[in-house]
């Protein structure tokens, strides 16, 4: 076992590389800085350890190749230039850890950076002191020992900081109620607090400090009996394993975001039906009632009979407004079969003509088997049409001084078309509200949205003398 392991041990630092320079890169590519999580916010602090770790870790296995055949002189460049790729990275991890524990204790990251960049000059001083050494026997191991000082001052607290780091995320990260992000997030805690360890503790040589005596890469493998290679290796995969499936919490979030948005749009929309049923239904019944009871005012001394029945109808006119509003908050308004759509319409329009004396001619063709749906999805696209034509009804009696009108429905080919029309004055094509009437008239504008809400077309039609009327198409279903 331990020939196996010596022999693939350069196999083992390639995978070692591999899985911190996959990290990175799939840190880069996935990562969400809009994000509201806070861990979002410090990852391209992980991206850049990860990649330059993996580029540093990968020399280990190239200059064994490499470097014989340039002799003595290019191997303490590549070294040094390893060396420094090493500690940067342990820097950046440095300040991956610090920052998100800044940022979830809500204190000054820029007063928490001066440890890790204390703690890399610190390095880089005692770095330094190899260019004296430069062409002596002295350098090659000055600069072996310099691993072991980066390892203590940088990669030792960086894991620590990080791995506590990750863990005050966990609270936050619960409220998406997934498991596996979770676990997660656990599996990259752990991995890191097992890298503070490993790789921040266990040096390559025993000449730094009373430390490096005791625990090092040759204690190690006496007490396992395994290298210390191969639990770096499994800490790379385990800690890469968990941050890029941790990446998924983003497109959850995302997720959440878009059905919140839709629900935002839903109740927009909701609000904005109410709005224009408050003012084609309601408003319009309640100032009818209010006109009833303005007339029966002037009644009561000279017919008071006629003033006390129409007071009465009044009331009752009232009530329906009353239940109509409890209908609209309760939801209770309910789309119903194609009879029953008609009926409604039936009894829509005598009450109308009732109220104000309007002769009405209503058409309304109805095939065996026919079934009316919009090609748009619209629960209630039966009440947003019967408002359609309520308010269409209102206009005749306000603006056209017409003496009939008639309402006609169909469906051809695949099309319901709606037409409502009156024998009124009418108007000339320089009368014509055109798009600034449909903005500042909100009957008319109200009539045009609910039928754009049903995949429909609106227009208006008229001409002087010639009466005034609305055509309405709405494809349907098949």
């Amino acid at each position: 076992m331990n020939e196996i392991l010596n022999v693939n041990v350069l196999a083992m630092y390639f995978v070692y590389g591999l899985s911190f320079y996959t990290m990175g890169l799939a840190i880069a590519l996935q990562y969400r800085s809009y994000s509201s999580f806070r861990m979002a916010h410090s990852l391209s602090l992980l991206a850049a350890f990860a990649l330059l770790h993996g580029f540093s870790e990968w020399g280990s296995v190239f200059m064994p190749v490499k470097v014989p055949d340039f002799g003595d002189f290019p191997m303490w460049k590549l070294i040094a230039l390893q060396r420094l790729l090493q500690s940067v990275s342990y820097f950046f991890l440095f300040c991956f850890g610090i920052k998100l524990v800044s940022d979830t204790r809500r204190q000054n990251f820029f007063w928490w950076l001066t440890m890790p960049t204390v703690a890399f000059l610190a390095w880089f001083l005692q770095f330094s002191r190899f260019i004296p050494l430069i062409g002596t026997d002295q350098l090659i191991e000055w600069l072996l020992h310099s691993e072991c000082w980066s390892r203590y001052l940088l990669a030792f607290p960086a894991g620590l900081f990080t791995a506590y780091g990750l863990a005050l995320q966990i609270r936050e990260v619960k409220k998406i109620n997934d498991r596996s992000v979770v676990a997660n997030l656990y599996a990259a805690t752990v991995a890191f607090g097992l890298f503070a360890f490993f790789s921040g503790l266990v040096v390559p040589h025993e000449s730094v400090g009373w430390l490096s005596h005791i625990l090092n890469a040759g204690t190690f493998r006496s007490a396992t009996g395994l290298p210390i290679e191969l639990f770096r290796t499994a800490t790379a995969l385990l800690s890469t394993i968990s941050i890029t499936s941790m990446l998924g919490i983003f497109d959850l979030e995302k997720q959440r975001q878009v059905t919140e948005s839709r629900r935002l749009e839903a109740v927009y929309k909701e609000r904005e039906r109410f709005a224009r049923d408050l003012h084609d239904d309601v408003i319009q019944s309640i100032y009818a009632v209010g006109l009833d009871l303005q007339t029966s005012g002037y009644l009561i001394d000279r017919d008071s009979d006629r003033a006390s029945r129409q007071i009465t109808t009044s009331v009752e006119r009232l009530n329906k407004v009353i239940h109509t509003l409890r209908a609209y908050i309760k939801g209770l308004e309910s789309k119903g079969s194609d009879q029953d759509f008609k009926d409604s319409l039936i009894n829509l329009i005598e009450q109308f003509k009732r109220e104000t004396g309007l002769q009405v001619s209503f058409n309304f063709p109805l095939s065996p088997g026919l079934y009316i749906q919009p090609e748009v999805d619209a629960e209630d696209w039966q009440q947003q049409l019967r408002q359609v034509i309520r308010e269409a009804l209102n206009n005749v009696v306000r603006h056209s001084g017409a003496t009939m009108a008639e309402v006609d429905i169909r469906v051809e080919g695949g099309i319901l078309k709606v037409l409502v029309k009156d024998n009124g004055r009418g108007f000339s094509s320089r009368e014509d509200p055109g798009d600034d009437g449909f903005r500042t008239h909100l009957g008319l504008r109200n009539m045009r949205t609910r039928v754009m809400l049903l995949g429909g077309e609106f227009n208006l039609l008229s001409g002087t003398g010639k009466g005034t009327g609305i055509s309405i198409t709405i494809p349907l279903n098949n």
